[in-house]
């Protein structure tokens, strides 16, 4: 196979380079999400069920909650459209799967999918 590249394309190990960094990109936003998700099972385990945190307490554990809410939205949403990015540099690329075009899920690209205001307790616009 030929790494030249062919009108205007980009050679192929340069493709596969990119499309590498795309899906490790992928992995450490999946990390990234872990670390938020435990850092909030921390955060529900140090808070009283019997009782509801009193004043500061309750703005505190509604901002941090929000700001998971957040953090994972953005995640999810930021790994859609690199995952979409890899998934088209391959397709560009490579070509069609031998059962015909490989389904690419279209991503809705969205400058701000999720939007703060600031970080106090309501204040958090999210989005899906």
């Amino acid at each position: 196979m030929d790494d030249e590249p062919t009108s205007g394309a980009l050679p192929l190990p340069l493709v596969a380079d990119i499309q590498e960094g795309l899906v490790a990109a992928c992995n450490d936003l999946d990390r990234l999400r872990d670390l938020l998700d435990d850092a909030f099972g921390s955060l529900l385990a140090i808070l009283p069920l019997e009782a509801a945190p009193l004043g500061g307490d309750t703005r505190t554990a509604v901002t941090s909650m929000q700001f998971h809410d957040l953090g994972v939205q953005l995640i999810a949403h930021t790994r859609k459209r690199l995952q979409f990015c890899a998934d088209r540099l391959a397709q560009d690329a490579f070509g069609f799967d031998e059962d015909g075009e490989a389904a690419i899920e279209p991503v809705r690209l969205r400058a701000n999918p999720v939007t703060c205001a600031e970080m106090d307790a309501g204040s958090v616009e999210l989005f899906s």
